[in-house]
């Protein structure tokens, strides 16, 4: 028997928020939170816990800002950032920006930021406008164009490009292979079998272990190709790995890199890129706004801009972030000892009317006069761990998103909204962000 946390509800009550969450979307959340207060403590069976830890079964869901800010920026040794993602670290590998602690943490991190920020971005501008221009003239003689699945295939390729300066003759290879991994850990068996990995479910996985070890095979020629022409130099994250100072990085350590950014660069910024056109063709005085300003030929996406981080508020592609606690901490009111997982949870957070006037709303433009607040826009989590490719995600969104509209017109298929489907743990609408398009007027 699993009794409630006092003051949260128990397991009867969780099922039913499950079934509501599935049939109400965010909704669900603001009703529990209104329900039992910012802080909702839940206790799960070990047999759910382990979707979540490793250790322990005591979870609480949190919406109080006030909390966001002190417990990100909490030292690891209190606070860990990585016990949610050791689930999949059979996949994205032990020496991973995604489990390692400080101080090899902020080392790798420090590496590769240089090729995923400012100007090493901007050079991707132009390749990003020549792949859509290319590609939407087969829009139109389609009845409907399915907006994820082709961002999917254009963050996999722009992410090629920065992890690997891929050539083009040898893309179509990299590309099938990388997609046939993705679409096989992004499936509906990789929760349960990352729930049953220390029994073997990962490792007994035929189809999933070929596919890694065809990846693997790809990475692995790729960096002894270049440690046997050392003088040789590419402008990617891979090069700046090789050429580290200090402690050089070994073949397994760039391996995890680069698995841990093309898994996570691959989804997050397909449905974002999604969810951005599922909300301009359902609010048209938006939508002329975003088209006018790529029209207009000075390059500028100040409005697209604004358009991208009110998408990232209202549909954030992920539910959580996630800490677990391991010293006990108090956060204002609150005491979590030891083993308790918190749960940020996104979207509550960003739908606060303490935060944002009229919350349900979508209004880009009340990010033109003021910058996301940095603990209550978390879209992309805080503090140390926080997302490494996010500028990289909102770019390649911002400008395929300002190309599109500059070469074509697009309408909603159906008038409601998408609703919100959970896939392998990303946020994605429902019909998968189909719409109609024809050349621009």
């Amino acid at each position: 028997m699993h009794d409630a946390v006092p003051g949260g509800p128990g397991l009867a009550q969780m099922l039913k928020f499950g079934w509501r969450l599935q049939h109400r979307g965010d909704a669900a959340f603001d009703e529990l939170f209104d329900r039992y207060g910012d802080v909702v403590w839940v206790s799960l069976p070990p047999v759910l816990s382990r979707w979540f830890m490793s250790a322990g079964s005591r979870m609480a869901l949190v919406r109080d800002p006030k909390l966001i800010k002190p417990l990100l920026m909490a030292p690891g040794e209190v606070v860990d950032a990585t016990e949610p993602h050791r689930m999949l670290e059979a996949l994205w590998g032990d020496r991973s920006l995604f489990v390692l602690d400080a101080p090899s943490h902020h080392r790798m991190r420090k590496v590769m930021l240089p090729r995923l920020r400012g100007d090493a971005l901007a050079q991707w501008r132009e390749f990003i406008a020549t792949k859509v221009e290319r590609e939407v003239e087969g829009w139109f003689d389609q009845p409907t164009v399915t907006m994820y699945a082709w961002l999917q295939d254009l963050s996999l390729e722009l992410i090629l490009k920065i992890m690997l300066s891929v050539p083009d003759d040898e893309m179509p290879q990299w590309k099938s292979a990388w997609r046939d991994l993705l679409r096989t850990v992004t499936s509906g068996q990789i929760a349960v079998r990352a729930a049953l990995r220390s029994v073997g479910a990962m490792r007994l996985w035929p189809r999933y272990r070929r596919e890694l070890r065809r990846c693997e095979r790809l990475v692995y020629d790729e960096v002894a190709r270049r440690r046997r022409h050392p003088d040789q130099e590419y402008d990617d994250v891979v090069d700046l790995l090789l050429r580290a100072d200090g402690e050089p990085v070994s073949d397994k350590e760039i391996r995890d890199q680069v698995f841990a950014i093309m898994i996570g660069g691959y989804d997050p910024p397909a449905a974002l890129g999604s969810w951005v056109f599922e909300r301009l063709v359902r609010h048209p005085q938006a939508l002329a706004a975003a088209a006018a300003e790529a029209r207009d030929g000075g390059g500028q996406t100040t409005y697209l801009d604004a358009v991208v981080h009110e998408t990232l508020r209202v549909r954030p592609p992920f539910m959580f972030v996630a800490r677990l606690i391991r010293e006990p901490l108090t956060l204002g009111e609150h005491y979590f000892p030891a083993g308790t997982m918190l749960m940020v949870v996104m979207s509550a957070v960003h739908r606060m009317p303490e935060l944002y006037d009229d919350p349900e709303s979508f209004k880009p433009e009340r990010f033109l006069q003021q910058r996301p607040t940095f603990y209550g826009h978390i879209p992309f989590g805080g503090g140390e761990h926080r997302c490494l490719g996010d500028r990289v995600a909102i770019f390649e969104v911002t400008h395929a998103v300002a190309t599109v509209l500059r070469l074509v017109d697009l309408q909603a298929v159906h008038p409601e909204n998408e609703p919100i489907r959970l896939e392998s743990g990303v946020r994605v609408p429902g019909k998968h962000g189909v719409v109609r398009a024809s050349p621009a007027r």
